[in-house]
């Protein structure tokens, strides 16, 4: 530096701190890569998947035309070299047809041309493909969800009625190790039974067979009796004939013949890998003996997943970059300290591409070239962390002379041993610590998933609770309706009825009788005030008495030597009022008369007002009496006649309707009440019936799980405030000082949102994926801000509980909530993220 002389600083002494592990989802990248890769491409053939499609007994995917080219003896169209790689690959699972099964997918065509069609769970009608649990079952091999098989839980196929047992439910590119740990038990119970994969009779091992000198039957084979041909060294053996084509092992009956065989085969393999290696020198170094040899494996093989990117890293003349294939180097330069791809894909065990990562702070050599893709290709320096969890870490972390056996247990990242460090391997103890957690995580889990099937056994009760009330209602509301349209028509037939009435105007009597009535109505309100005014006095009667006996009795027991002026003077006053001569008493014979006058004059006789108030008998009279002279089936039939024309008269704005000023006729009136009543009734059932509608209709997330949770509430303290969450319906903040709540907001909807977080040791956290979220709004207003609002973010945990609270922004919360209703999704809505809840 500085022309001095001095030594240039390397990256890794600029950098002081390791940058962070990989996150989980960047993990959970990798292996997405890889289900992704095996769920399109057969692995033999290296093309895409086409019907028909076989699997073996690990639940891999091959094209058939693959494994019957595999099948075939090697020849001209089928090299040795490719039938070393197929064999390789198959692991000695498949020798012959019987022991792989036709997968029989579902095919759903794509809504749009563009697109490619895809493969279905005829039960649920969900994708199968990757990061989806997808079985298939043998013999008939028909592929379905594994939720779908699982709850179903039936002895027979769906599709085609064929009978088959647990064990014969087939896990399609398993990922976990006790999938893949049933299905080889399976593999050898079967081979116990003389059973291939697909449930058919291997070929020879039922028959007596000749090894040193030995019979061996099926008798023998019952009773554990082991004659069977000894393992050879390659997995597929041949057998040399006059032309020197070489056919299939499976095909050879005589042991000793296969031994011979395999002996000749695994020579002749083995000068043709040396052939291969020795043509180039850098890939003949990779086999020799001089390279150091460490820990993690040879140097080509250092800091890279061998399952995710070994596809790569295939034996060949050169190496190519795995984001610009017209970059190829020589496998020398592998690992070599030295970036020579532009996406650092050379260098996996190594920190020389380290500064392509975006943790790594930019320098000014740092270039960008048109068409070059720089993007770093590889997630991390893989740690297979024997005895725990393999892991990614950042490049800058290798070699920095720093033990991170946080994210790389076994200390591989160390390999150079800087300062003359080497880190240990606390894989062990670190593994045994993690599945200690992770088996009471599993627990836990186990715990919750029960919780959530109750949950959602509860939310389909609740749901067909609604259903049966809704066809209640229904019901009801179509006998309302009913019920109210007879009484509008009843009621337009009263009041059609009334108006066709012939109604008689009283007359205007004469000066006598409406003078009489005039004094008729004022005398009977005189005589109504008369009452009022004796009531009041007979009750300040009462009163007065009350009083004076206070008075009395406060004179005879108050203390005469108490020395209160206000006391005395009030009694001094009382003694003049007494000694006053009053004539209060009651008069009997003044009340005797003004009983007689409270008295109706219909009881009196005194004034007989019908005398007074009746007129003489017109001509009109006559008139209106005229029918009563008629013979009265005359009489009903004119009568009819009549009103059946006046009604028609008036109808037609001919005629005008009954004037009379008085009251509605009762009969319309009756009519109308009861109209009334019945449209009442059935709004309030129509009502009612609108909101269990709407209710069926709204969002209660997964398979109607948080319908059991509604109306609940679970609450945590957090400093001097308690938070309380009621599912659906409000979130609220209570002070411990006392006073009013505070309304946070109140349930708007469900939605979703990605998250990326650690999970601490008790399994209390959101992890990483898509998680349901719940959106409060329209809480309080706060001062010189918004509205409250609460996001309340959903995790997997055994019991509903408040995590953590988070005000993000201004009266802008965050709540991060725990319950088992979202630890898994069932069939009506499945995300790939819910599958690692814990």
């Amino acid at each position: 530096m500085g022309n001095d002389g001095g030594s240039i600083p390397t990256r890794r002494e600029l950098v002081k701190e390791a940058a962070r592990n990989p996150t989980t989802t960047q993990i959970k990248e990798v292996l997405q890569e890889q289900q992704e890769y095996h769920w399109t491409t057969c692995p033999l053939s290296h093309k895409p998947l086409t019907q028909p499609i076989v699997s073996d007994s690990a639940g891999n995917l091959y094209n058939k035309d693959a494994i019957l080219e595999f099948l075939l003896p090697p020849g001209e169209t089928t090299p040795e070299s490719i039938k070393y790689d197929s064999e390789t690959i198959l692991d000695g699972r498949v020798k012959s047809l019987r022991d792989v099964v036709e997968v029989k997918f579902e095919t759903k065509e794509a809504d749009e041309p563009s697109r490619t069609s895809k493969w279905v769970c005829p039960i649920t009608n969900k994708t199968l493909g990757p990061g989806i649990k997808a079985v298939y079952l043998v013999p008939c091999g028909h592929a379905f969800l594994e939720n779908a098989v699982r709850e179903i839980s039936g002895e027979n196929c769906l599709q085609c009625n064929e009978p088959y047992t647990p064990d014969n439910v087939i896990a399609i590119l398993p990922t976990s190790a006790e999938e893949r740990t049933r299905q080889e038990a399976r593999v050898q119970k079967l081979k116990g039974q003389s059973l291939a994969h697909s449930l058919k009779k291997a070929p020879g091992l039922a028959k007596k067979r000749k090894k040193n000198g030995r019979i061996g039957t099926e008798e023998n084979a019952k009773e554990g009796k082991d004659f069977s041909v000894p393992k050879t060294p390659t997995k597929v053996l041949a057998s040399q004939h006059g032309n020197g084509t070489p056919t299939p092992f499976s095909g050879i009956k005589n042991a000793a013949t296969a031994s011979l065989t395999a002996k000749v085969l695994a020579e002749e393999q083995e000068r043709n890998k040396r052939r291969k290696t020795g043509a180039n020198e850098n890939l003949k170094s990779l086999f020799s003996s001089d390279k150091v040899v460490e820990k993690d494996g040879g140097f080509m093989t250092r800091g890279y997943s061998i399952p995710a990117i070994a596809k790569f890293f295939k034996l060949s003349d050169s190496f190519t970059c795995i984001s610009n294939p017209s970059v190829t180097l020589s496998y020398s330069q592998i690992n070599d300290d030295y970036c020579d791809c532009p996406d650092g894909s050379d260098e996996p065990g190594t920190s020389a591409c380290s500064y392509l990562s975006p943790l790594s702070p930019s320098v000014t050599s740092d270039t960008t070239t048109e068409n070059i893709n720089t993007t770093l290709a590889l997630p991390g320096f893989y740690c297979k962390n024997k005895g725990h969890q393999p892991n990614y870490i950042p490049f800058l972390s290798v070699n920095d002379g720093v033990c991170d056996h946080g994210g790389c247990c076994d200390g591989s990242d160390e390999w150079e041993h800087v300062g003359g460090k080497a880190c240990e391997d606390k894989c062990k103890e670190i593994g045994k610590e993690w599945k200690k957690q992770d088996e009471q995580r599993q627990r836990s889990l186990g715990a919750a998933m029960k919780k959530q099937k109750e949950l959602m056994t509860e939310a389909r009760r609740l749901r067909r609770e609604v259903e049966d009330r809704i066809q209640s209602l229904e019901t009801q509301f179509g006998g309302s309706d009913l019920k109210a349209r007879d009484l509008e028509k009843e009621l337009e037939d009263v009041e059609r009825r009334e108006r066709g009435k012939v109604v008689r105007t009283p007359g205007k009597g004469s000066r006598t009788s409406v003078l009489a009535s005039l004094a008729k109505d004022r005398i009977e309100e005189l005589r109504g005030a008369l009452i009022n005014v004796r009531e009041e006095r007979d009750t300040n009667r009462e009163r007065i008495k009350e009083l004076e006996t206070i008075l009395s009795t406060f004179k005879d027991e108050y203390n005469p030597n108490f020395n209160d002026e206000g006391v005395k003077r009030a009694v001094r006053s009382w003694e003049d009022y007494a000694a006053r001569e009053t004539s209060t008493g009651e008069n009997a014979a003044f009340d005797r008369d003004l009983d007689e006058i409270t008295r109706s004059d219909s009881e009196t006789g005194a004034i007989q007002w019908e005398e007074w108030e009746r007129t003489e008998e017109s001509d009109v009279d006559v008139l209106y009496k005229f029918e009563e002279y008629l013979p009265d089936p005359l009489r009903s039939w004119i009568d009819q006649k009549l009103r059946d024309l006046r009604i028609l008269l008036i109808e037609n704005g001919l005629l005008a309707g009954s004037t009379d000023s008085g009251t509605e006729p009762q009969s319309i009136v009756d009519a109308r009440n009861a109209l009334k009543a019945a449209q009442d009734d059935s709004d309030k059932i129509n009502n009612q019936l609108s909101s269990h509608k709407d209710d069926l209709e709204k969002n209660y997330g997964p398979n109607d799980v948080f319908r059991a949770l509604k109306g609940q509430c679970i609450s945590k303290d957090s400093g001097e405030y308690t938070y309380e969450l009621c599912w659906l319906d409000r979130t609220k903040q209570k002070s411990k000082k006392g006073g009013s709540d505070t309304l946070m907001g109140t349930f708007t909807y469900l939605d979703y949102t990605v998250v990326d977080d650690e999970v601490v040791a008790d399994g209390k956290g959101l992890g990483s994926g898509e998680r349901i979220v719940m959106k409060f709004e329209n809480g309080q207003h706060c001062w010189n801000g918004p509205n409250r609002s609460t996001m309340v973010v959903l995790g997997c945990a055994e019991k509903d509980e408040i995590w953590k609270i988070v005000e993000e922004e201004k009266c802008i919360y965050r709540m991060e909530v725990g319950t088992p209703a979202v630890c898994e999704v069932g069939s009506v809505k499945i995300r790939s993220s819910d599958k690692e809840e814990l």
